[in-house]
């Protein structure tokens, strides 16, 4: 009797049999059945391998070998030389206007000389050295100086981030009258306090040792600066009024000072009547002066002469009250009745006055290097104001030190810039880039300035011809919509020039008046904008 493993074996063994006199035809052959086909599934696979690699090898071998295109941008193998394949009139190729090779001072202008495609982007050619041999060429080099070698891509634009005027000491433990001013485009750390109604400043303007500019005083508060007096002894009489003095006043670069909307004055404005006696009685009987204070319960006022000739009431704040008091005088009550028969409606202060107390302690420090900062952040604004935020920092953010220590200065204590008279140091991480455009205090929008701001902190304004935001389109910036920024922030970069189409085409034609510039589609054709 077999056992069940010889059972198994002699299966196997038939099978097997059955097997190779059905593929080889010889029931007794002792190689596997599906050998060849195997092997020559191998080999038709290595065989296809090696005509792809072969095809690859040659592709690789021979990219760049292309012959150049009219109104395209060239780049060099292993070069960073740019190139523009154009005619000179900027027109179609033609024998008679043939198509020249002109080498371009940076890939920005050479994104202003071609055509954009259906895409809105150029069409960019990487070719070899030898694929030019024999192209026509044209004679000098053309493009605009002194703009970004090449614009950022569009997710390296700062169009989201916080604008920050700061001004401080320019070195730790420094005088602290010898301050800087940064413009920077970063959502900074957290101060240590904000201005607010129950938080506001003295500051004074610094001045170089020196400098015989005459210092002045302003009041920050809410994001407002309220200048304090007409000239220096003004100011410190009225800052004397308040109950301060002088030594408390924080000083502060006047071009940071200047990025924060003027608000009212702070001394009371004059008026002919006051000083003289009315004839409206107080509570004892007694004449009112006019500009004196006067008082009913808790609320402040002060006597004035309406545009009638009338006598009446003008609502006072507190710290309006304290200056009128040194000026004519301590607060007199009145009668209620005779508020009444009075009226108490009049207009007396300025638009914007502060209207809580400002008098007694005001924010200071005796830091090393503290820093007082002005910010915009773009989504907190509406079309009726400009609003600010004033952070202060008992301590400079890091990002202030170490761009400080880049800067140098004049003998005269000014900024060493290839633009004379800088007045800011701009500072925006490397490699990228903002498109900006100005904004008046009141909220208005500058139309037609658009600049791009460079890494270097320089602004560049883009000039369109014809259709609006063409050359934004050119720059590969299409549909992003610039940030609206104070035009006092704006002006304190310094400007460089234009990213002006005209301006890159103008240098390769004998006449200006038939250069071509190309307009990019506009975004509203479609939607019948």
């Amino acid at each position: 009797m077999r056992s069940r493993r010889e059972q198994v074996e002699a299966h196997r063994f038939i099978t097997s049999r059955m097997n190779q006199a059905l593929v080889l035809a010889n029931p007794d052959s002792i190689e596997r059945p599906l050998r060849r086909i195997g092997v020559s599934i191998f080999a038709s696979v290595m065989v296809l391998a090696l005509v792809f690699g072969g095809f690859a090898i040659a592709t690789l071998f021979g990219k760049g070998n292309a012959l150049p295109v009219a109104g395209s941008i060239i780049t060099i193998k292993g070069s960073n030389s740019v190139y523009v394949y154009v005619t000179q009139d900027g027109g179609e190729e033609t024998p008679e206007n043939p198509a020249r090779l002109w080498q371009v001072t940076n890939y920005t202008s050479a994104l202003l000389l071609v055509k954009p495609g259906s895409d809105g982007k150029p069409p960019v050619q990487d070719l070899k050295p030898s694929s030019l041999s024999g192209v026509l060429r044209g004679s000098f080099t053309i493009g605009i100086q002194g703009i970004p070698p090449q614009p950022p891509d569009p997710d390296e634009l700062l169009q989201d981030q916080n604008w920050n005027t700061c001004s401080m000491p320019r070195e730790p433990n420094g005088t602290a009258d010898f301050q800087l001013t940064q413009l920077v485009v970063e959502d900074l750390e957290e101060p240590d306090r904000w201005l607010s109604d129950d938080t506001w400043l003295l500051a004074k303007t610094a001045e170089d040792e020196g400098s015989e500019a005459p210092t002045k005083y302003f009041l920050l508060w809410n994001g407002g600066r309220y200048p304090i007096g007409d000239d220096e002894e003004s100011a410190v009489d009225l800052i004397d009024d308040l109950g301060l003095n002088t030594d408390q006043a924080v000083p502060l670069n006047e071009s940071m000072l200047n990025t924060l909307p003027a608000v009212a004055p702070i001394a009371p404005p004059d008026r002919d009547e006051f000083g003289t006696e009315s004839t409206v009685p107080d509570e004892g009987g007694t004449m009112i002066t006019y500009g004196r204070p006067v008082r009913d319960g808790n609320d402040a006022f002060v006597l004035v002469k309406t545009e009638t000739g009338d006598d009446e009431f003008a609502p006072i704040t507190p710290t309006m009250e304290l200056l009128l008091r040194a000026m004519h005088g301590e607060a007199v009550v009145v009668d209620p009745v005779t508020r009444s028969e009075i009226g108490s409606q009049a207009n007396y202060l300025p638009a914007g006055y502060p209207e809580d107390d400002l008098s007694g302690e005001t924010w200071t420090t005796d830091a090393s290097r503290p820093a007082v900062c002005a910010v915009y952040d773009e989504q907190a604004q509406n079309d009726e104001s400009t609003t600010l935020q004033v952070a202060m920092y008992e301590s400079a953010p890091d990002t202030l030190v170490e761009n400080a220590e880049s800067v140098e200065f004049t003998p005269e204590g000014e900024i060493f810039h290839e633009v004379p008279g800088i007045q800011a140091q701009t500072v925006l991480p490397q490699g990228t880039a903002v498109l900006a455009d100005s904004r008046t205090d009141q909220g208005a929008t500058i139309s037609g300035f658009t600049y791009l701001i460079s890494d270097q902190g320089i602004r560049h304004g883009l000039a369109d011809e014809g259709v609006t935001d063409t050359t934004q389109n050119m720059l590969g910036y299409g549909g992003i919509e610039p940030i609206s920024v104070p035009d006092t922030m704006i002006h304190l970069i310094p400007e460089g020039p234009e990213l002006d189409p005209y301006e890159a085409k103008k240098q390769m034609a004998s006449n200006a008046d038939e250069i071509q510039v190309y307009q990019s589609e506009d975004p509203n054709a479609e939607a019948g904008g």
